[in-house]
């Protein structure tokens, strides 16, 4: 082997490994720019995730404070209707109280009964 084919082997050689080292310091550079882009875009998409969790538990919140709102005014109407049966109720007892003096009242008037003259059977 001559100097000129052994320059030319170490020529090609050094071209391969400029050509390599290259190539890997490329993908290397590409694949740190790929992680860097992707754990950006995790953190915004993170940051967006964690906004519309807040929004939406915002929004139960305000949904349930509407919901025990809504159920504080049917116990209210409640208690009124309850008071409402129990004034009805005395109303109703004191409306029998004067259907049973009338009825009283009635049979005093009418007198006493004959006695049945024929056993009901």
């Amino acid at each position: 082997m001559t100097v000129d084919a052994a320059h030319a082997i170490i020529a090609l050689a050094a071209l391969f490994f400029t050509i390599t080292s290259t190539t890997v310091g490329a993908t290397k550079w590409m694949l740190v720019r790929v992680e860097e882009r992707m754990d950006r875009r995790f953190v915004e998409s993170e940051s967006r995730w964690d906004a519309r969790f807040a929004r939406s538990e915002r929004r139960l919140d305000e949904r349930f404070a509407q919901v025990d709102q809504r159920f504080a005014q049917v116990d209210q109407r409640f208690e009124k209707i309850d008071q409402r049966f129990a004034q009805v109720d005395q109303e109703l007892r004191a409306v029998a109280g004067a259907v049973a003096e009338v009825k009283v009242a009635v049979a005093r008037l009418e007198g006493p009964h004959p006695p049945f003259l024929i056993a009901r059977g």
